[in-house]
């Protein structure tokens, strides 16, 4: 297994640098964005090096549907910042994703054409909802199968990178994801994967803890973050477990308790919209050992 090594280097010009070789050997570039703390501090990052190139960045959002108010929000902050550099590709398209509150649906699907009147929230103007948009896209596909092909789409035959704002300190999964030595590699940077064709993972980021993202918006308070997690952590939730994810998930619905406080608007939303939601919110929540499984 391999083991940290640190270096006199601080974790933000590491970032920069990492990214400045990416710019320097694809062709086509695009930023894996959900919204979240860690995307959202690359998306500025990235930015920062297509503006200078007066370079154009493709940014794919995979809109699930069921999330805070104030992510949307975010996200179409986010956007409209950086629109004069950017190839927008906000995707609300039927996804299957994983029901883990219920066992009688395992499984439910975003944007679900079926159930328009139910959904969470309506997608942007600017969204990708024609599944014909993409050649190979199939209504209910895996999330983790759409990812791959887009990189591939994305590609145009190309070399091709795609930042994506995994950190190591997040979970073993992760740490493996860089530390891995029988992994394919762009050249000899451990912070890239090979995925298909000519595309590559690129992980700008995947050194920082938790403390350098909220460092990073200290030092620049005009760049803009998500609002949610200043919420999360008036309501008491360490920085450790302050996380944007689809919310009926495995490890997710652990959370799924906090919508009901930060956001009661979306919490009524959610319970209509997933078998299970407000149950397994509330054993998850009064009993963790049940669904959470760690006491609340």
């Amino acid at each position: 297994m391999a083991k940290k090594i640190y270096r006199e280097q601080n974790v933000l010009d590491a970032a920069r640098d990492r990214i400045t070789y990416a710019f320097d050997n694809f062709e086509r570039l695009y930023v894996s964005f959900s919204g979240g703390k860690d995307s959202s501090v690359m998306l500025h990052l990235v930015m920062d090096e297509a503006i200078k190139r007066n370079r154009v960045v493709g940014v794919l959002i995979v809109d699930l549907e069921a999330q805070y108010t104030a992510t949307d929000i975010h996200l179409r902050e986010m956007v409209d910042m950086y629109r004069g550099h950017i190839d927008l590709h906000w995707v609300c398209l039927p996804l299957a994703l994983r029901n883990a509150v219920t066992n009688y649906e395992p499984k439910w699907q975003c944007w679900e054409p079926d159930k328009k009147d139910i959904w969470v929230r309506t997608p942007p103007d600017d969204a990708i909802t024609d599944p014909a948009y993409y050649p190979w896209f199939q209504s209910g596909m895996e999330f983790e199968e759409f990812i791959v092909l887009f990189g591939d789409w994305y590609a145009q035959g190309k070399s091709c990178g795609g930042f994506i704002g995994i950190r190591a300190d997040e979970s073993l999964n992760r740490f493996r994801t860089i530390a891995v030595f029988s992994k394919r590699m762009h050249g000899d940077k451990r912070y890239t994967t090979f995925i298909v064709g000519n595309t590559y993972n690129v992980y700008p980021i995947y050194d920082w803890k938790t403390e350098d993202i909220w460092r990073y918006h200290a030092k620049f308070p005009d760049r803009p973050h998500n609002h949610v997690y200043d919420l999360m952590q008036q309501a008491g939730v360490p920085l450790s477990q302050q996380r944007l994810c689809q919310p009926y998930g495995d490890d997710q619905r652990r959370g799924l308790w906090l919508y009901h406080i930060l956001e009661p608007q979306t919490w009524f939303k959610l319970i209509a919209r997933v078998n299970g939601a407000n149950s397994g919110a509330l054993y998850v929540e009064e009993t963790g050992n049940i669904m959470g499984y760690n006491k609340i």
